[in-house]
């Protein structure tokens, strides 16, 4: 196979209401969006956010590295299987995890369509719709307890809230939440804004609160207390940011330094370097998130592919971007049917 060009587009999508986190502020969802075409005509789409604060990537970088660094090396060659192009892509230059993950999706997305597959059955899996969590932006706290509650009204029951204010409120944010939806599943991420004592704090705090898990409570370098936090808690620990690539969830598992890992495609680097994690963590039975960034539908779709194909590994499920849009984007090739998430283009055509 030979790829002729590539060409980036960039596009937005509104949300219903800002998302808030300890680490950013997002009023939409940005993407950089990519065509693969091949010799033979065949198209492909892969699709990345900017996500500075927590990537380090700008549409501006993404484009960089995507025209300067990643084209020359796949562009105008004959690979003759995917692994070839893949590895192509990935020793193009190092970092630039977001951008590498466009490209391989478009790549998966191209050999799916050589095959007349669609990308899930290409994949190995098989439609399931997925429940995912929905985010409770980070706010006053009677206000996340309002928005929990509306929330849980409207049929979500899976909740993810966010907390890490410096006001010294968290704890009350986690309570609100709680009595106003007692009844739902609830994750709380801190997004690397605890210190380790204010962790084994609020954990103390939370004994006998039913939280299914604390993500990722510490900053993403302090791997070494993220492990004393997990073997101190009495509840499940979370690993995002401490959790990149391979080599990362590797040194974790080994560790011990949490329970449950979260993969996200722009963090690794797209579907290759997440199958990677996964088998790793299908070895030594450690459970894993899929999460996302906030991403376009056909990121999203990627992602989906993913934890419709290896529900044995992937535990929980953290891809409600498309709940938090102001409008589903026309041709959507996912739909959020029931409070779950569908793919509804089950074909090899996009």
């Amino acid at each position: 196979m030979i790829i002729r060009s590539i060409t980036l587009q960039s596009s937005t999508i509104p949300l219903k209401k800002p998302f808030i986190t300890a680490l950013r502020r997002v009023d939409a969802v940005e993407s950089l969006t990519l065509t693969l075409t091949t010799d033979t005509g065949m198209q492909a789409i892969g699709e990345a956010p900017p996500t500075v604060a927590i990537t380090g990537e700008s549409i501006v970088t993404m484009r960089h590295n995507i025209l300067h660094d990643i084209a020359p090396k796949i562009l105008h060659v004959h690979f003759t299987d995917m692994r070839a192009m893949l590895r192509a892509l990935h020793e193009s230059c190092t970092h630039a995890s977001s951008a590498k993950a466009a490209v391989d999706m478009a790549i998966y997305r191209l050999y799916a369509t050589a095959t007349s597959q669609p990308l899930l059955t290409f994949l190995g899996g098989r439609h399931i719709p997925l429940s995912t969590y929905l985010t409770i932006s980070l706010n006053a706290p009677y206000i996340m307890a309002r928005d929990a509650a509306e929330a849980y009204e409207n049929g979500y029951t899976l909740l993810k809230i966010k907390v890490g204010s410096n006001d010294g409120n968290d704890l009350e944010r986690i309570l609100h939440v709680k009595h106003a939806v007692p009844h739902a599943a609830i994750i709380v991420d801190a997004n690397q804004a605890w210190s380790y004592e204010q962790s084994l704090t609020m954990i103390d705090a939370l004994h006998g609160v039913d939280i299914v898990a604390i993500e990722q409570p510490v900053s993403a370098e302090n791997t070494d207390a993220l492990r004393a936090i997990t073997q101190y808690a009495n509840i499940d620990i979370i690993a995002d940011e401490s959790v990149f690539v391979l080599e990362d969830a590797r040194a974790m598992i080994a560790s011990g330094g949490a329970d449950i890992i979260n993969i996200k495609l722009m963090k690794c680097g797209g579907i290759s370097k997440a199958l990677e994690i996964i088998a790793l963590c299908r070895q030594y039975r450690v459970p894993c998130m899929l999460g996302s960034m906030l991403e376009g539908v056909m990121s999203i779709e990627a992602a989906m592919c993913i934890a419709m194909t290896h529900q044995d590994v992937i535990r929980l499920v953290d891809l409600d971007s498309p709940m938090l849009y102001e409008n589903m984007p026309r041709n959507s090739v996912i739909s959020c049917k029931e409070r779950k998430l569908s793919i509804t283009a089950l074909d090899s055509s996009y």
